[in-house]
């Protein structure tokens, strides 16, 4: 018998940080927890507030790019920078005391008072092999 872990289990993963996540961090170094992930200076630089929830507007589970499922954010516009540095990673938490991932960004320099973009990404699970 071969394995199988049905889509609607990934997806029960994926919701939770759909539902969970309310607040983008983009930060100077890799944040660890949600101290590190939302505190101005420490590592984050800038941050915006999406929608929680799957299909609301903000984040999307439908089937990954080769095979699974994956979450999908919305490009997001307009990110006030809060304090210049070097953006390295993307954070994601829901804007009061849980830390739920961060990943990898474009390394760039921004300038306080400036906006960037935070470009659609996937949080993406694999089928079982």
């Amino acid at each position: 018998m071969g394995k199988l872990v049905p889509d609607a289990v990934l997806d029960s993963f994926l919701a939770i940080i759909a539902n969970g996540v309310d607040l983008i961090n983009i930060c100077k170094d890799t944040p660890t927890n949600y101290s590190t992930a939302t505190t101005n200076g420490t590592h984050s630089l800038a941050d915006i507030a999406v929608t929680a929830g799957d299909g609301n507007g903000d984040w999307t589970i439908a089937n990954g790019d080769t095979n699974g499922r994956k979450l999908t954010l919305a490009q997001q516009t307009g990110v006030t920078i809060d304090t210049s540095g070097t953006a390295t990673h993307i954070a994601g938490t829901d804007g009061t005391s849980v830390f739920y991932f961060a990943t990898t960004c474009t390394s760039q320099a921004v300038t306080a008072a400036n906006t960037a973009t935070i470009n659609t990404f996937d949080i993406e699970i694999s089928d079982a092999a």
